[in-house]
């Protein structure tokens, strides 16, 4: 085998990769809880980039609901962001897409 040709597939995957995950940092998925009460907004990196709550999910004598409510929309908000970034990294890389994807 051609090392040369490795190396240089190696370094497009490697390219297309970093193409993917400048890409991820603008797409948005959204994280809910509570049947909507309170919904997070992440980019495709999993970082959170907003979050809203419905009036009828702050109770004063009830917070750590609120809390609760907040923790599993980012939860969800994030596992999004991750299926998001590998079915990205997949469809552009095929099945190196996946060990590229864990490597950023």
């Amino acid at each position: 085998m051609n090392i040369q040709k490795i190396m240089k597939e190696a370094q497009k995957a490697q390219k297309k990769a970093a193409e993917v995950q400048e890409k991820l940092g603008s797409m948005m998925v959204v994280g809910s809880a509570g049947g909507g009460l309170v919904e997070v907004t992440a980019n495709g990196h999993g970082q959170i980039m907003g979050v809203k709550l419905k009036p009828e999910a702050v109770d004063k004598d009830d917070l750590e609901m609120l809390e609760d409510l907040l923790l599993v929309a980012i939860q969800d908000a994030q596992k999004k962001a991750h299926d998001l970034s590998e079915k990205e990294m997949s469809r552009e890389l095929g099945g190196i897409g996946n060990m590229l994807g864990g490597m950023f």
